[in-house]
């Protein structure tokens, strides 16, 4: 399962991360520490609440240092543009108050601008400056997405989740079935079915606001935990069929997540699936699957995280093809790169599914088998992560 939230969270298995975005290659960006500089034509400029670098001096071409201080009250990110705000030449992410940070890009011979994003998603944009000197050669800005290249990617998604939510609801309907009729067995095999059908909508979970929680929620958090009546889902179900508890219990809750799932295939055509969420979900996907399925958190009885873990893969494999296009066009190596490394983790993952169509449990991994596992997603996961930010669409784009 994925988090609700939308908060970009990067690569959480290396530990703690560096304030440097570097984007595969294609902006030449460092961020340092403020402090004595050895970079000729330093450039010092401030932010504030209601200011982006008014009258800031732009420097002679070349490899440059901008000297950032956050003067405001909110946190903000900086970033330096071509004078029509598609071409990014370096970025400063989430600056917080008070603090001052220097941004080193190789910058060409043009005009620029910068823009600062606050919290609040409000960007001000500071004069258009023209930078003279000498042509340079290591200059390689990446172009912004535009509303109109992501949101038919948006739309073609969203109707692949339309129809995975079809599946998944006639899914239920056979799993209410077997479990009204007390074939316990039978209905521990259609609970597995519906429960894949679900995982591989990750992109979409934020999507389904509340739904998700009512379908796919843990009982970490709840007041009287895996007793708590308001427990209710995949997961709930999972528990009273693999707890053996009554028929009774188990055709009640496989009713009540029979009625949520097809709320939720009615309540979706109105619910608004955010632009960037398809990039951010390319890498957040398999964080939680990392987090949540290969830790064993999430089985409640069924051990069958692993496959959890492949139909999230194949969620993410999805969301992939859907973004490819614009991958393709800027970032092909990359791209190449991703399909690999989820085919592999794919193939990986199939070889712990036994002739049986059982699974191996997580917690019966041998050491060599988990860290091989934890190796392959975070190799994705370090692979992917500049995705987000090369496919990411400024909030004043964010509309048509």
């Amino acid at each position: 399962m994925i988090a609700k939230t939308r908060h970009i969270t990067r690569i959480l298995w290396i530990g703690a991360i560096a304030v440097v975005v570097v984007v595969a290659g294609v902006v030449a960006i460092s961020l340092t520490a403020a402090s004595t500089s050895s970079m000729r034509n330093p450039t010092a400029i401030t932010v504030s609440n209601v200011s982006c670098a008014d009258g800031w001096l732009p420097p002679h071409s070349g490899q440059r240092e901008i000297l950032v201080t956050n003067a405001g009250s909110s946190v903000v990110d900086v970033t330096l543009l071509g004078s029509k705000n598609l071409l990014v030449y370096g970025e400063l992410e989430a600056m917080a108050p008070g603090t001052t940070r220097t941004l080193t890009a190789v910058i060409p011979p043009g005009r620029f601008r910068l823009g600062c994003t606050y919290s609040e998603n409000a960007t001000v944009y500071s004069p258009i400056v023209t930078v003279s000197g000498a042509a340079v050669r290591d200059a390689h800005p990446y172009e912004q997405v535009t509303y109109n290249q992501i949101a038919p990617l948006v739309t073609k998604y969203r109707a692949e989740v339309a129809e995975g939510l079809a599946v998944l609801a006639t899914d239920t309907d056979r799993l209410r079935v077997v479990a009204d009729a007390g074939q316990l067995d039978q209905a521990k095999q259609a609970w597995l079915v519906a429960h894949l059908d679900y995982a591989r909508l990750g992109a979409a979970y934020a999507t389904f606001g509340n739904f998700n929680n009512e379908i796919d929620g843990r009982p970490n958090g709840q007041p009287e935990g895996v007793d708590d009546p308001s427990w209710t889902g995949f997961l709930r179900l999972e528990y009273a069929l693999w707890q053996n508890q009554s028929a009774a219990t188990v055709a009640s809750v496989a009713d009540q997540l029979d009625v949520y799932v097809h709320q939720l295939a009615l309540a979706f055509t109105e619910q608004t699936t955010p632009l960037n969420d398809l990039s951010l979900r390319t890498h957040e996907i398999l964080e939680n699957t990392l987090q949540f399925e290969l830790t064993g958190e999430t089985d409640q009885g069924s051990h069958t995280g692993l496959a959890t873990a492949e139909a999230n893969v194949q969620g993410t494999a999805t969301i992939l093809g859907v973004i490819a296009p614009l991958l393709k066009k800027g970032e092909p190596a990359l791209l190449a790169n991703l399909r690999t490394e989820l085919f592999l983790l794919a193939e990986l993952l199939t070889t712990y599914q036994q002739p049986d169509g059982t699974w191996t449990p997580v917690q019966s991994l041998t050491q060599t088998q988990r860290e091989h596992l934890d190796g392959a997603i975070g190799n994705y996961l370090e692979t992917v992560s500049p995705v987000p930010d090369l496919l990411e669409v400024p909030p004043e784009a964010s509309s048509p």
